[in-house]
């Protein structure tokens, strides 16, 4: 779409110029890749077939997408909409309600240059003046207003409630994918990802980490909850869904500031990107934490093999965090499927990646780990990564922690 447009819904507004979607309360969204290209899609074109979106996504014809891969786009823009905006009913896919359009490219060109200047330097001035006055007020109300938040947070330490922790070795481990498993992880292309998503694990080389502890299991409910208790934060909204809100469910509905917290009050971390990866593949590179044949009975996924849910293992959603599924090598439990987990670390090209770059790198997301329940084959790969905004949380995100021996 070359025009710069605005579509308002009841529910959510897209912004095309700066590729931002917002709810109903003004709060941005982290919907990207072709999630977020499907709803431009669809709210320029009203409704589409899957051919429709075939052409739209690869005009060349180089790569076809299945109704799997669209259902994956349209449960997240369901999922962080919050709303059934997309919908399919008889082969087609539409935007369930009334959208208003707004040229911005149009609008401008209705002032003249002079009056297009007088307006740039009005909101530039009001904006200078609104930051200087706001910070005056703000240091005469609250001199300490400068603390960080964590560390507020922090001062309210309690003894840690989980001290289930696997000591994971010093020493050298392989990280990352090569061209090679990268090409196999698009090709199998069971959750939709475009080929430029698996890059973002490239290159494979070896790294060495310190001795360093790490949860067994991720946090739950009830551990969340005697944070929530001890510091009176809010708790996650997900609680009241009864089907994710079990007290020994993993914790779900978490975004990054919310696990940061819930880790320092701990006394512990989240973990970097190596840490998680070495604990869940160990020292030979396996592509899964149990090896390198896909097991989905291993994963949360029943007998499945792409994106969607199979419960014949008997969890449709996310399974108890003391489930001994996905077991590495060192014993650490569901570092493949079950939830998500949020790491420390931005979600950046690695300093030894000379070839690949993508459009979520250098934006200040944190990354994510693991794949999910609903995951299938390449998404749940202990290589595979993707990255969020610091805010974003969903039905499959939680985390666990690590400290320093």
């Amino acid at each position: 779409m070359k025009r710069e447009m605005i579509f308002k819904h009841r529910y959510f507004k897209l912004d095309t110029t700066g590729k931002k979607v917002f709810d109903e309360n003004n709060k941005e969204l982290a919907l990207t890749g072709n999630a977020y290209r499907l709803l431009v899609y669809l709210c320029d074109k009203k409704n589409a077939t899957i051919s429709d979106i075939n052409d739209f996504f690869d005009p060349a014809g180089a790569k076809e997408y299945t109704e799997n891969h669209v259902r994956q786009y349209r449960y997240k823009i369901n999922s962080l909409i919050g709303r059934d905006i997309v919908v399919y009913k008889n082969n087609i896919y539409s935007i369930n309600g009334p959208i208003a359009i707004e040229d911005r490219q149009q609008k401008w060109k209705k002032f003249s240059k002079k009056e297009k200047l007088v307006i740039s330097s009005s909101i530039i001035l009001l904006l200078i003046y609104s930051l200087f006055t706001f910070s005056n007020k703000n240091r005469a109300v609250n001199p300490n207003a400068g603390a960080n938040s964590s560390e507020k947070t922090s001062a309210k330490f309690v003894p840690m409630p989980q001290e289930d922790m696997i000591l994971i070795p010093a020493g050298e481990f392989i990280m990352g994918s090569t061209e090679q498993e990268i090409t196999d992880a698009w090709r199998q292309n069971d959750g939709g990802w475009e080929r430029e998503d698996y890059t973002s694990s490239y290159p494979q080389r070896k790294i060495t980490l310190p001795d360093f502890y790490i949860d067994k299991k991720e946090v739950s409910n009830s551990d969340y909850k005697m944070f929530v208790e001890a510091t009176g934060r809010e708790a996650p909204s997900i609680w009241e869904d009864q089907t994710l809100n079990m007290p020994n469910q993993p914790v779900v509905g978490v975004d990054w500031n919310d696990a940061d917290s819930y880790c320092r009050w701990r006394g512990s971390r989240l973990p970097t990107e190596a840490e998680w990866e070495k604990a869940a593949r160990s020292i030979d590179g396996r592509i899964w934490p149990w090896g390198n044949t896909w097991d989905p009975r291993k994963a949360n996924h029943g007998n499945g093999i792409g994106y969607g849910y199979d419960e014949s293992d008997g969890w449709r959603y996310t399974a108890p965090v003391g489930t001994e599924l996905g077991v590495s090598p060192y014993g650490v439990l569901n570092m493949a499927g079950n939830v998500y987990e949020w790491t420390a670390d931005d979600f950046n090209s690695y300093p030894e990646n000379d070839k690949y770059n993508q459009e979520d790198f250098e934006k200040g997301f944190k990354t994510l780990r693991g794949g999910a329940y609903d995951d299938g084959i390449s998404e749940q790969r202990a290589a595979t990564r993707c990255g969020f905004r610091k805010d974003y949380k969903d039905v499959d995100v939680g985390f666990r922690c690590v400290r320093d021996k």
